[in-house]
């Protein structure tokens, strides 16, 4: 299967994640560290099992231990960031910040990896965040917190796809991604233990079955954007091409989510920020 097809399906699949998170974090009693935790190991389980069945394998990791020490620190804390930005703002407003870990991929990979980046590429990164900055604009360019989460999860996301890059140069993707998403989210139940008491409203039958469903469309769309990589070799393409799921998002809440407040502004944030995925891919 080609890169393009494997991206393809991960924008498709994240895309309907983020709107299926965002219903689950509109209700108030849903905690976003104890959500993260939960989220994330049933995520790790799903893909777990899948390397289990296909065959789980661990390559030596003395080599790339300070790479998982530092994977681990970043999508632990980018999980929070994520969750506690979609309790705070639409899911549309979300895409479209959360756009910006292109940026920092980018300079991630021309830095540490090796990659090229040319003007057409930071003519793009201009885009993106006039778009960031079109759509945080509030009677005045604010940023709220649900905006500064947002932009931390991308800070975090973006150095972390560059880093796992590194990384899956020799390690079987799916036994990859169970660590990933398993170790952070212990760790940060280690650091929030009093969150389990707030984990109770999650084990509904409704909620845990919306819960199964997005973990398996994140875990897809996970595994896919991995093993794009894999055959691309090129995290500064592959993840600006990725973020063609901000629009797919941005459309989809309109429809679905009815977030249509400052309609024309969030369109023409999404337009700017797609110019500039497609100038930076």
């Amino acid at each position: 299967m080609s890169w393009q097809i494997l991206v393809a399906i991960s924008v498709i699949t994240y895309s309907i994640s983020v709107l299926l998170q965002r219903v689950l974090l509109k209700n108030d009693k849903t905690d976003p560290v104890a959500f993260s935790i939960v989220f994330q190991l049933v995520t790790g389980l799903l893909i777990l099992t899948y390397a289990l069945i296909r065959g789980f394998s661990i390559p030596n990791l003395t080599p790339i231990l300070p790479n998982l020490i530092f994977m681990t620190v970043l999508y632990g804390a980018g999980n929070v960031f994520i969750f506690k930005a979609l309790k705070a703002v639409e899911a549309s407003e979300f895409t479209i910040v959360f756009a910006t870990r292109t940026i920092w991929t980018i300079m991630a990979a021309v830095l540490f990896l090796g990659e090229n980046f040319s003007r057409l590429q930071f003519l793009g990164t201009i885009f993106i965040l006039a778009g960031v900055a079109l759509v945080s604009w509030q009677k005045g360019l604010k940023l709220n917190k649900g905006t500064l989460f947002s932009l931390a999860a991308a800070t975090s996301f973006g150095l972390a796809f560059a880093n796992d890059a590194l990384i899956i140069r020799n390690f079987d993707v799916p036994s990859y991604l169970a660590i990933v998403f398993i170790v952070p989210a212990l760790i940060i139940w280690a650091i929030f233990p009093k969150s389990i008491a707030k984990m109770q409203p999650m084990f509904n039958r409704n909620f845990l079955k919306k819960l199964g469903i997005l973990g398996i469309l994140y875990a897809i769309s996970a595994i896919t954007i991995f093993l794009a990589y894999q055959v691309g070799r090129n995290a500064a393409q592959i993840a600006p091409l990725n973020q063609t799921s901000m629009i797919l998002t941005v459309i989809l809440a309109i429809i679905f989510l009815k977030e249509r407040s400052q309609l024309v502004r969030k369109l023409l944030g999404g337009l700017l920020s797609f110019l500039g995925i497609v100038l930076v891919g």
